[in-house]
């Protein structure tokens, strides 16, 4: 019979080869990852081994619900990502967190259970596949800064879920320190004639954005759609918080998602 830890480690294994359809080599990397135990604990980091049990106990759970082909293939894609990301600050020299967020508190389950399972239960559902791997990069993150507590985390969560892959591609754009590069628009919209059903969509989103205090429009007041200035704006709040913990300045600036939103600011 195999024993119960051994069967959570083998669970969390089956998820990331069930991800890798999304995840693609970020599989393979990292298969195997959890059953060994992170480089963590041969680091002698005391965490490394409740951060491996972490994961592997969310995994075993996970497999236990009645969940959708694709809702597995979505949460085995965002462990994929998580362990890649984890594998790699380690192998920098990145310490994992050592506040107790992996560990149990009286009356309260580890803060890295409850974080882990939302933002999993988040992925299961989310049809925007390209949002999974930006997930797994806030999973990782979260699990070396002792300054994101638990209230902070599940904030995150929750404005990471609300917001759509373009709004993350704008926050990718206006948090970028090249974004004076791209010729953005350096005049608002209010004399501009027809914009066009294009433009307005996403004009509305970076109003959603900025109306979540996720951006700023350098200090000018923003109350209408028109009054958006693509050369002004800047991420701040939660904004900036996702911009580094979700790493979108990984997102190519030159790529097709970022090209295809500047051409309708400028």
């Amino acid at each position: 019979m195999v024993p119960q830890k051994r069967k959570e480690k083998l669970a969390v294994d089956d998820l990331i080869k069930i991800g890798s359809e999304i995840a693609g080599s970020a599989a393979g990397a990292t298969i195997g990852f959890f059953t060994a135990g992170p480089a963590g604990a041969a680091l002698g980091g005391a965490t490394g081994p409740l951060l491996a049990y972490t994961f592997s106990r969310l995994g075993a759970e996970m497999r236990r619900r009645q969940l959708g082909p694709r809702e597995e293939l979505r949460i085995g894609a965002t462990f994929a990502f998580a362990a890649e990301r984890i594998k790699q600050k380690l192998a920098n020299g990145e310490q994992i967190r050592q506040d107790g967020f992996f560990q149990k508190q009286p009356n309260e389950r580890a803060a890295a259970d409850e974080i882990l399972e939302g933002i999993l239960l988040v992925a299961q559902r989310e049809h925007q596949e390209r949002k999974l791997p930006f997930y797994g990069n806030l999973i990782a993150n979260i699990a070396f800064h002792p300054e994101i507590d638990r209230a902070q985390a599940n904030l995150l969560i929750r404005v990471a879920e609300r917001i759509s892959y373009r709004q993350i591609c704008l926050l990718a754009l206006f948090g970028s320190p090249e974004k004076q590069n791209l010729g953005l628009r350096q005049e608002d919209y209010s004399k501009a004639g027809k914009v066009g059903a294009a433009r307005v969509g996403l004009l509305q989103e970076i109003y959603d954005l900025y109306s979540q205090g996720m951006l700023n429009a350098s200090g000018v007041a923003l109350i209408d759609l028109p009054g958006v200035t693509p050369g002004k704006m800047n991420v701040q709040g939660t904004g900036a918080m996702l911009y580094n913990l979700m790493e979108l300045w990984r997102i190519d600036l030159m790529g097709h998602d970022i090209t295809e939103i500047v051409s309708l600011l400028l």
